[in-house]
């Protein structure tokens, strides 16, 4: 018998129950459908480790809060609630990507881009004289090796959780943002440059 799949069968009974009981915005913003996701994940390494065991009582007293919640009206109470909700998935989450090596969708399609990016900057100055060339191959790349991972990923069954369930990662986020600003300082260098170049 695998306890920990018996304990995420009773945590995915009560989120469904939740889901019946909560209104349809307070289950998004309590973020039941990832954590649905987590203990997913922390069932399935709890019996082996022991992080993932104490996290098991994580899961159960945010449900179990979330449930309390559904009957009162408190904000400070919901406040705090999703606060808690926020920052134990976010603990979570670091523990799970850190130790058992998994990652959300999408994950290596961001941090390749943002590498191509930068490396094709890198090599389109030197090897090409013109940063957009090497730019718009680095991009390629990185999206094509990011592609790969990502579907290696999902065939060794390491994605947290599919976008449909998750908020964007942060780190997806900031390599994305960190990606546009680049490609946008190259592109104002690269008009400018070619701007006095033609004298104008």
């Amino acid at each position: 018998m695998n306890t920990g799949s018996d304990w995420y069968n009773g945590i995915t009974q009560k989120i469904e129950g939740l889901k019946n009981t909560l209104d349809q915005k307070d289950y998004k913003r309590f973020r039941l459908d990832s954590l649905s996701s987590v203990a997913r994940r922390v069932g399935q390494f709890s019996p082996e480790c022991t992080q993932c065991m104490l996290f098991r009582e994580d899961v159960d007293r945010l449900i179990k809060n979330a449930g309390d919640l559904a009957q009162m009206g408190d904000k400070e109470l919901r406040k705090a609630h999703l606060g808690d909700v926020n920052k134990t998935l976010n603990k979570m989450v670091f523990h799970l990507r850190r130790e058992h090596k998994l990652v959300t969708e999408g994950y290596y399609m961001a941090l390749g881009t943002a590498l191509g990016m930068a490396v094709g900057l890198a090599i389109g100055g030197v090897a090409f004289d013109n940063q957009g060339i090497g730019m718009a191959i680095g991009i390629g790349g990185g999206v094509a090796i990011g592609a790969a991972l990502d579907a290696k990923a999902k065939k060794e069954d390491r994605i947290l959780y599919t976008r449909a369930t998750s908020r964007f990662s942060r780190t997806a986020w900031a390599l994305l943002i960190a990606g546009l600003v680049v490609m946008l300082v190259v592109l104002a260098f690269i008009f400018f440059t070619r701007r006095n170049q033609l004298g104008l």
